[in-house]
This record gives structure tokens, C-alpha cells and sequence, in this order.
């Protein structure tokens, strides 16, 4: 057989099975383009990936095997190399300081940089930076604390300062400043009692006998405004008592606003006196329209000068310029020839009521004799004098409750001024 016959035939061979095993699918009606291939399986599928994979990193310049440069599988992060131990204990300590309350401005600042730096960052600010920011924080505390305090307070603390060390100024911040406020603290407490009402008077005296360090720094910063409040309502209520017309007033509307204890403080301490003297002022315009010489230029003095220089006059000056007038009116009525029927009918007649007669003229210049002091001879002035100072009388006691109603010129100047006051204040 020749060498072409022979390959025939073994082509044949070869193709029979094929042929044989796909006649079924052929005698099914089924056409060989219209069977689909079989799917890939899973591990194949994850086969093609990773070599798409691979090819796109090749692509990109990354190394083999789908990891980063540093050699680990990509995805993972590098760990970030360990502190050193002496790098660690330090960043902790000075996170402690930059979280205690009691670390100053200064001190803050500086730790906080610190722990932005470098391991030497932090060992500087442990090692010179710390006690230097804390010497100047202490320095601007106790300077505050100064400032606000009082004698005992002052003095230790420009001692401390003074000595320019730490140790001094830790000193006086721990326990020097609070010896030294016990000490001031004793002093105002002492103080209240000079015209405390009843309250403050009673827990003054408690305090002074039995009170410990912090009770009485207590009694200071707030329980004192409390029991005082209490006290100036009663003294206000007092005030009420015979008060002039601006004094009664003025606490009328105060009480009648729920006042706070600070404006029953200022009442009290401030306010009564500028309307009490505002009533002072009313009575001594009122003096001018019959006042002697003597009356009127004391009277006039005093509404040129101050709170104090009228209400001196009402409670003695004008008894002394009284005392002055009758002396010259009854020198001139017991002069010989000077006797002369006048609008009283009499003359050179002198008593404990003072003069009796007098003419018309002396009567309108001093306002110590004739008809004017008849009319109240049975009132005696405190001043010594006798009917003469009827009407001083009635005054003086006006006086001491706050005042009497509004004459005169002069007064109604007086009551303007102090209606113009209040409606500016509210």
C-alpha cells in the first residue's frame, strides 16, 4: 500500500469516534453552531482575574505578585515604627500637664508645642521650659491676687514677689494668701458693725467669737448681702417715721419696686442722704422770708456749702444766729427814748417768752420779736431761747425725722431740682 492510502486510513480511524459519538445531537434535528460552550468554573474565572490583575500592575510598574513597594500584599498598611520608651514616658508627661487645671497660660502654650516636636521637643519643655513658664504664670497669679485683696493680702504678697524665688510664690498661692485673707476678712467683719442693724449684728458677733477660716470668707463673699437686705428694710421703714416729703418719697417708691438687696444697700447708704438733704434745703429757704441778719447770712452760708454744712446749720447753727438777733433786738429795745408805741402797743418789755413788742420794722428784719413770736410761746426751742424761737422748735423736730413741707422761693427750686432728678434717673 502506498503512503498516501496509509495516512488516508488512519485519518479515518481517528475521525470515526467523533463522528459517531455527535451523530445523536444530529439526529435530534439540533445544529452543531446552536450548542453554547461550557461556562468557565470558578477557579478559572479567578485564574483569568488574577492575571488581568498582574498585567495591570506590570502596566502601572508595580512590582510581581500584587504586592506594594515595601514588599507587603497591597491593601495593608505599613505600622508605624514604635516610640522610644524615654520618647513616650515624656509625651505622656507633659500631656498630663497641659490637662491640670492649675497649669497657668504660659505653661499651656508651651506644652502644647512640645508635643507637636520631636522627642527632644518634649524632653526641653520637662527639662527648662516647664519651670521657667511656671515661675512666670506664678509670678502673674500672685500679681492678680494682689490686686484684689486686702492689707494682709497686699503686704504678704509683695513679699513673695519680692523674693523672687519659686519656692516663695508657691508659698503664698498654697497657704500664705489664705492666712493673710482670714486676716482681712476679720477686719471687715469687724467693720460691719458700726450702724449694722440687728441681723448683721448678731452674726458679726457669732463669727468674731466662734467662726472658723471659711465661715467667715463665706459671710463676706455672700451671706452678709442676705441678713442685710432684712436690716435695711427695717431701717427704711423707720426712715418713714416723720420723714421729710422727698425722703418719704423716695422709700415709698422703692419698696413699692421689690427692691434688690444691692438697691436697698444704695438706698440706705447713698440715696436717703441726697433727699434728705434736698428737705434740709427746703427749710432753710423757708428761713430766709423773716430771718434776723444774723439768721440770714448763716442760712445763706449753709445753702452755699455742703450736706454737712446744712445739716449742721438746722441742728445748731441756726439756734446760734438766733440767739445773736434776739441779742441785738432787746439791746435795742432797752435802749432809754427808743421805746415807742408800735403795732404792738409796747415797748422795753423783755420775758422768758422774748420780746413782746417790737415795731413793725424789727419785726419783719429779725423774726424774733413782736406778734410773730407771741404767737407761739409755749413751745420753747431746744437752742435756750424763749418765744422768740417758737417756731425753731417745730422745725428741729421736722429736721430730725427728714424734714417739714416746702415754703418760699428757695423751696420750690428745691422740689424742681428733685422731681428733675428722679426723671432723669428713671
Amino acid at each position: 500500500m502506498k503512503l498516501p492510502r496509509i495516512a488516508s486510513a488512519v485519518a479515518t480511524a481517528a475521525m470515526a469516534p467523533a463522528v459517531l459519538l455527535a451523530s445523536p445531537a444530529f439526529a435530534a434535528g439540533t445544529s452543531a453552531q446552536a450548542v453554547a460552550p461550557a461556562a468557565p468554573t470558578v477557579p478559572d474565572r479567578a485564574a483569568d482575574e488574577a492575571a488581568a490583575d498582574e498585567a495591570a500592575g506590570k502596566a502601572a510598574g508595580k512590582p510581581e505578585g500584587g504586592k506594594a513597594e515595601d514588599g507587603k500584599p497591597e491593601g495593608e498598611k505599613a505600622e508605624k515604627p514604635a516610640e522610644d520608651p524615654r520618647a513616650a514616658k515624656d509625651r505622656a508627661a507633659v500631656e498630663a500637664i497641659l490637662a491640670d487645671p492649675a497649669s497657668g497660660p504660659g505653661v499651656r502654650e508651651a506644652a502644647g508645642k512640645a508635643l507637636k516636636g520631636s522627642a527632644a521637643d518634649l524632653r526641653k519643655f520637662l527639662d527648662v521650659e516647664w519651670a521657667r513658664e511656671q515661675f512666670t504664670d506664678d509670678r502673674v497669679r500672685v500679681s492678680q491676687i494682689i490686686s484684689a485683696g486686702g492689707r494682709a493680702v497686699q503686704r504678704a504678697g509683695k513679699a513673695a514677689l519680692k523674693a523672687d524665688t519659686q519656692a516663695a510664690l508657691t508659698e503664698f498661692l498654697e497657704h500664705g494668701q489664705h492666712t493673710a485673707r482670714y486676716e482681712d476678712d476679720l477686719v471687715e467683719v469687724a467693720r460691719m458693725l458700726d450702724g449694722a442693724g440687728r441681723g448683721i449684728t448678731e452674726a458679726v458677733n457669732r463669727l468674731l467669737n466662734s467662726g472658723t477660716p471659711e465661715e467667715v470668707r463665706e459671710f463676706v463673699a455672700n451671706g452678709q448681702y442676705k441678713i442685710r437686705a432684712v436690716d435695711d428694710r427695717v431701717a427704711l421703714f423707720a426712715m418713714l417715721d416723720g420723714a421729710g416729703p422727698g425722703l418719704k418719697e423716695g422709700i415709698l417708691n422703692l419698696l413699692k419696686g421689690n427692691p434688690t438687696p444691692a438697691e436697698l444697700r444704695t438706698f440706705v447708704t447713698t440715696t436717703q442722704h441726697e433727699l434728705r438733704d434736698d428737705d434740709n434745703m427746703v427749710l432753710i429757704w423757708a428761713m430766709l422770708n423773716k430771718a434776723g441778719p444774723e439768721l440770714k447770712k448763716a442760712a445763706i452760708i449753709a445753702i452755699n456749702g455742703t450736706p454737712a454744712d446744712r445739716a449742721e446749720f438746722l441742728k445748731t447753727g441756726q439756734f446760734t444766729a438766733r440767739d445773736k438777733d434776739k441779742a441785738a433786738a432787746d439791746a435795742q429795745t432797752g435802749k432809754p427814748d427808743t421805746g415807742e408805741d408800735g403795732s404792738t402797743g409796747t415797748t422795753g418789755t423783755t420775758g422768758a417768752t422774748g420780746t413782746g413788742t417790737a415795731t413793725t420794722a424789727t419785726t419783719a428784719t429779725t423774726g424774733t420779736t413782736g406778734t410773730k413770736a407771741a404767737g407761739n410761746t409755749g413751745v420753747t426751742a431746744a437752742g435756750g431761747s424763749g418765744g422768740a424761737l417758737a417756731s425753731t422748735g417745730t422745725e428741729t423736730a421736722l429736721i430730725a425725722g427728714g424734714g417739714a413741707a416746702a415754703l418760699g422761693a428757695g423751696a420750690g427750686l428745691v422740689f424742681a431740682n428733685r422731681r428733675r432728678r428722679a426723671s432723669t434717673k428713671d
